[in-house]
């Protein structure tokens, strides 16, 4: 029974990694197109009032980035291997798309993308400027992890607070999707629903959705929408647990094979994000 709501738990979050980068790449496709067809209907970037693609798909990928390296972190012997695996998943496949991008002509937008948007001048070519951010997030992951566990309930009120203050903060600056110090938070989140919501019902899913509804159309002034961040990511994150729960239960061939794209997409997701600007733009 255990080892069959893990596989359950697992192919939830292939399905959420898949769609988180999936509205990101859809984000960037119409991002070029709005700079070439202008005021095109046929480019989207937003839904409703607050429905910002790029901004649920960022909010999605961190959440599930914490909740997955606790998998990855428990699997692990010791920090040793932990960092190793960590280096081996990230390095190579970044480096080989760095050498070929540059090969063909030095495509510009990275690793140290997360740099250069606060003003210091890298050599950005191929990535999301949010890989170099959750790289330093993994980098402290096994200390939030260990606070979680040990702490559950000071560290939970600690992060909510900190993150209220924190959006209070930066909300001036146009950084709170971009921002680390804040993001942290929402890593941390992703982190207490691997531990606490394993299993979410369809029926919660169906509330959760609804609630994402009243969120995107419903206008709000904007130092509210400043704490939707995290809020809309955490919903999406229901969804597709509560989806992923239904699906896994499904076995025929149609929904076998839906799984098996889903999977590819969430197994390659990396890649895609290091290579997509470039194909776009080319």
């Amino acid at each position: 029974q255990k080892t069959k709501e893990s596989k359950k738990r697992y192919f939830s979050y292939d399905l959420m990694r898949a769609a988180a980068m999936l509205l990101i790449v859809f984000y960037h496709m119409n991002c070029e197109w709005s700079a070439r067809l202008m005021e095109s209907p046929l480019v989207v970037t937003k839904i409703g009032a607050q429905g910002y693609l790029g901004w649920q798909g960022v909010s999605l990928f961190i959440l599930v980035s914490g909740a997955a390296q606790c998998i990855s972190y428990e699997r692990c012997s010791d920090l040793k291997t932990y960092y190793k695996k960590r280096w081996w998943s990230i390095f190579p496949s970044f480096y080989m798309a760095y050498f070929v991008c540059y090969l063909m002509g030095g495509f510009g937008g990275g690793l140290d993308g997360y740099a250069s948007l606060f003003g210091i001048q890298s050599h950005y070519l191929v990535g999301e400027w949010f890989i170099g951010m959750i790289l330093v997030l993994y980098i402290v992951f096994p200390v939030l992890y260990a606070l979680v566990k040990r702490y559950p309930k000071p560290t939970l009120i600690a992060a909510i607070l900190y993150y209220l203050v924190m959006v209070q903060l930066l909300g001036n600056t146009g950084r709170v999707d971009k921002d680390i110090l804040l993001n942290i938070v929402v890593f941390i989140a992703g982190i207490y629903l691997y531990r606490y919501v394993k299993n979410v019902s369809l029926r919660t899913g169906v509330a959760a959705a609804g609630v994402l509804c009243l969120v995107v159309f419903i206008p709000l002034p904007e130092r509210v929408t400043w704490y939707l961040f995290a809020v809309e990511g955490i919903l999406w994150y229901l969804i597709f647990m509560a989806a992923g729960n239904a699906l896994d239960r499904i076995k025929n061939f149609p929904c076998v094979i839906l799984k098996k794209l889903i999977g590819v997409l969430s197994k390659y997701s990396y890649e895609i994000f290091l290579l997509h600007h470039v194909l776009i733009t080319v």
